[in-house]
């Protein structure tokens, strides 16, 4: 079987969410080679990571509904269906952070927190991160 970021259950993207976007994107373009591509995602600004060709990471303004949210990375892992996911996850003990929601040209996620406190992501990609 090759494994891709398509793969149910791989880590398959990592999201900063901070309050200076500009501060923390010279840190980490500096520590690790990274070039920003910033894009308009609907009104919102997203940086996009980039090492060579391939897009690593990106990073976003932390978004009202954080609230009072300490800056962080997110991980996301693929799933196969992302409503499904929520719904057995939460059967076996995690707390819905954010419901599902449809990311245009991305695909669909929600934000989790497993049973022991900590917050994770799952996706249904519709196509690869770049």
């Amino acid at each position: 079987m090759e494994i891709n970021e398509f793969t149910p259950g791989r880590s398959c993207w990592s999201e900063l969410m901070i309050s200076d976007t500009k501060k923390a994107g010279d840190f980490y373009s500096q520590l690790f080679g990274w070039e920003k591509h910033e894009q308009d995602m609907g009104g919102m600004q997203y940086t996009m990571f980039v090492q060579g060709d391939v897009p690593v990471a990106g990073m976003m303004t932390l978004p009202p509904e954080a609230g009072e949210a300490p800056p962080h990375w997110m991980l996301y892992f693929s799933v196969g269906d992302c409503d499904e996911n929520v719904e057995r996850a939460t059967k076996m003990g995690a707390r819905v952070c954010a419901p599902p929601m449809d990311i245009p040209t991305v695909g669909r996620r929600a934000v989790l927190m497993g049973p022991q406190g900590a917050a994770f992501s799952i996706i249904k990609l519709d196509q690869q991160p770049c």
